[in-house]
């Protein structure tokens, strides 16, 4: 089957387990997701079936809205809830002003170093891997973009905890970021709780549970069409002969209002069917993916 279905990922489970069980449910192989979410973390995954996988760098590059909060003042390995204490101090004096004006530095294009523990690979390794052997590597800093960085509830204490919202691009480590948001305050911090509550279009309150999909067909029933889970690129219907062309991987001359130079468009078989990804670079429409069987 082929297709795509929001899903819940619940805290405790990793996103491979949560693949995993898709497949077993499926009994299909090709099962895929846009977008890890680490066991600490629950909410929106959105997996991918069949030649949906195709789909996934596309729907990656998709915006992707949390909430979640920290405690300022501990500090851990993994800069969350699921790592060691290696760092306490004291951070009743910073004040809810504070860290909204601390967190109004961290809107827009800023750099990131890469946990330790993630899924980065460093000479053909990950780095989790090299983490769990007590090995620690240089990463350097990657460019992300915060679009929107929101503080909702501040509570007091000797570690105060600070509820956000935060909208980001691709490749956002928000543990990071709470952990470098605590750094810039001088006390340290660290993610206690996750929530991913959307990935473009694709809410927290339209996901499906696993306990809902009782079987294959059921799972069938839920997918979303790959064409209208790239809902977000324009289509285009061309002769037949123009398809084939693209399909074999010609270039050809195209051009529509409603296409960005540089973007991406579907070339679609019939209303339903995308048979091709290509993308438009004035004036000629170039073949970068084949979606057809």
């Amino acid at each position: 089957m082929d297709g795509v279905i929001n899903l819940f990922k619940p805290s405790g489970m990793t996103s491979h387990d949560l693949v995993d069980r898709l497949r077993a449910i499926a009994r299909q192989k090709e099962v895929g997701h846009a977008g890890t979410l680490d066991p600490m973390a629950d909410g929106v995954m959105l997996c991918l079936l069949g030649r949906a996988t195709r789909l996934t760098p596309y729907l990656h590059a998709l915006r992707k809205s949390y909430r979640g909060t920290m405690t300022l003042g501990i500090r851990t390995t993994t800069q969350d809830a699921e790592g060691e204490i290696f760092h306490a101090t004291d951070a009743s004096p910073i004040t809810r002003e504070q860290v909204e004006a601390v967190a109004q530095q961290f809107i827009g294009t800023i750099l990131q170093v890469p946990p330790m523990y993630s899924a980065v690979k460093i000479g053909g390794q990950k780095l989790h891997e090299l983490a769990r052997q007590g090995v620690e590597v240089e990463r350097k800093p990657r460019p992300v973009t915060v679009y929107a960085l929101e503080i909702l509830a501040f509570h007091e204490g000797e570690h105060p905890r600070v509820e956000f919202r935060v909208e980001c691009g691709s490749g956002t480590y928000i543990r990071t970021l709470a952990s470098d948001i605590g750094d810039r305050l001088g006390v340290g911090a660290h993610l206690s709780q996750l929530t991913r509550t959307a990935i473009g279009q694709f809410r927290l309150e339209d996901a499906h549970s696993l306990d809902e999909l009782t079987d294959a067909e059921h799972l069938r029933s839920l997918l979303i069409k790959p064409a209208d889970a790239l809902y977000f690129l324009p289509r285009w219907k061309p002769t037949q002969a123009v398809l084939e062309r693209l399909l074999n991987g010609n270039y050809v001359q195209a051009e529509h209002p409603l296409w960005t130079p540089g973007n991406h468009v579907l070339v679609m078989e019939d209303e339903n069917t995308i048979a091709l990804i290509a993308r438009w670079l004035p004036p000629l429409l170039r073949p970068v993916r084949v979606i057809r069987a």
